[in-house]
């Protein structure tokens, strides 16, 4: 087997809201335009001001989908029904959405005109909910627009013409844009024992800085390039429609990953069940994102010199299964004799989790950025009840001969 392997993957047959109709509908009213927004960043999720008919809500911005506003939008100010479509959420879990027209949105001083929109209860999954989103600005809407999106400064640049923004042509690729709802695709390269290149998706709507698609990493596993840190049935991601099917999944290691020139080291991911591989909005702690949807490029501008990236976790993830808090994959295998996938979390620090204080609990989870132990108190199938002291650490499996220094 030769030493350097360079696969190639064109992965634009769908994404996450995989649907036939076309939803690049719309116009933007404004021209010559240049807005400069504040973002939050809460929870790796772009929440930026809009306003629709004189009233401000905070909507994710998600290049990685379409335009969505919640139902409660939907029935205060009754835009125009195009039709019910069939959609599929990154789990392949698939519902029909309402296409609507809305008639004018507003970013800044920036109007958007008659754009094609899905309506969703946002208070049907309590993920969402607890990000306290009305909707999501989507690529579709996005399509005659550039944004630079920079973390440190909590800014997102809204413009027209490329020359008002700084960027650099050394740190840009071309991307490719889908017919449907032009979200943007790129491309990336692995470094491990052989090399790769893979063609993802751009999304901001996701946490992390890349996961990669199981399918695809059936293509790359026998190429040495990915190291694999743990192998797990359970479920854990969670799309708009919910949590995943149970299923066998991976946590990996990636010794390196190119980005239009610049190198993050020590990736870890997880296999994930969408057809396509995407990198999120963790990205945005190690640089300076820009599309450009007007001529078709992307800019990675790095604005730190610490380009490890791993980081430690509490060795399982969460997921949800009947709206409840419950183990999802199980990656430390010192943890396999006391959860399974499934078992119900009932209890974070002693505060026990109910309907009203399921977003403060959550909070405690994924906000915490110290190594400090936490204690699980799981429930299992059979009604029995234990509580775990975790700290956060890397994976047991993953010693400092395998990492990028």
């Amino acid at each position: 087997m030769k030493k350097n392997i360079l696969i190639f993957l064109i992965l634009l047959a769908s994404n996450s809201y995989a649907q036939k109709v076309d939803l690049n509908i719309g116009e933007t009213k404004t021209k010559n335009y240049f807005e400069k927004i504040t973002f939050e960043f809460v929870k790796e999720k772009i929440l930026i001001p809009v306003k629709i008919e004189g009233k401000t809500y905070r909507f994710i911005l998600d290049t990685g989908s379409p335009n969505v506003i919640s139902k409660e939008i939907y029935d205060l100010i009754k835009p125009k029904l195009i039709k019910s479509i069939p959609i599929s959420d990154a789990n392949g879990n698939e519902k029909n959405m309402d296409v609507v027209l809305l008639n004018k949105l507003e970013i800044g001083n920036v109007t958007f005109e008659q754009t094609a929109t899905l309506v969703y209860d946002l208070n049907s999954n309590p993920i969402f909910e607890c990000s306290g989103a009305d909707g999501f600005i989507g690529s579709n809407m996005l399509r005659n627009s550039i944004i630079q999106i920079d973390n440190k400064k909590k800014t997102v640049l809204l413009t027209d013409n490329l020359k008002n923004l700084s960027v650099n042509k050394k740190e840009s690729n071309k991307i490719q844009l889908t017919e449907t709802q032009s979200s943007p695709f790129v491309w990336i390269k692995f470094k491990g024992k052989n090399k790769g290149k893979e063609q993802v998706l751009i999304d901001t709507g996701a946490d992390g800085i890349y996961d990669i698609a199981k399918d695809n990493y059936g293509v790359f596993r026998e190429e040495n390039i990915f190291e694999i840190l743990g192998e797990s049935e359970g479920a854990s991601s969670i799309g708009i429609f919910g949590g995943a099917s149970k299923n066998t999944h991976f946590k990996l290691l990636l010794p390196i990953l190119e980005i239009n020139g610049t190198e993050l080291n020590n990736i870890i991911t997880e296999t994930t069940n969408d057809d396509n591989s995407r990198i999120g909005a963790e990205l945005l702690e190690y640089g300076i994102i820009t599309i450009d949807y007007i001529n078709k490029r992307f800019y990675f501008s790095p604005n730190t010199s610490d380009k490890n990236t791993a980081k430690p976790d509490y060795g399982f993830t969460r997921t949800l299964k009947d709206n409840k808090l419950v183990v999802g994959f199980v990656w430390d295998k010192s943890l396999l004799t006391k959860i399974k996938y499934g078992d119900a979390i009932i209890a974070v620090n002693q505060m026990e989790l109910n309907e009203s204080n399921f977003c403060e609990v959550i909070n405690q989870i994924t906000e915490s950025k110290e190594n400090k132990p936490i204690t699980f108190k799981i429930k299992s199938d059979e009604g029995k009840i234990t509580d775990i002291e975790i700290e956060k650490k890397l994976p047991p499996t993953m010693y400092k001969k395998n990492r990028v220094e």
